[in-house]
């Protein structure tokens, strides 16, 4: 494919998206959760911060996997019958 190629482009609005192309496909970027700065949307870590952007596992809070071991604690050591 060559930069002179008459194909290219074709079909495209010399004017951009319309409204509605981006409410039906979004923005190109989005924020970062951490900085808050724009990104690509593609992107899997923010150029700036370095916080991955899309990855979409979050964590359990450490407090709660604290909270969990000491109930499963008391449960085997006072409930169950020696």
């Amino acid at each position: 494919m060559a930069w002179d190629d008459p194909d290219i482009g074709e079909g495209l609005d010399p004017d951009g998206p319309s409204a509605e192309d981006l409410d039906r496909f979004g923005d190109e970027f989005i924020t970062c959760p951490n900085c808050h700065k724009s990104v690509y949307d593609q992107t899997e870590m923010c150029p700036y911060c370095g916080h991955g952007v899309s990855d979409p596992v979050s964590r359990a809070p450490i407090w709660t996997i604290v909270v969990v071991l000491a109930l499963i604690a008391v449960f085997v050591l006072f409930l169950i019958p020696f």
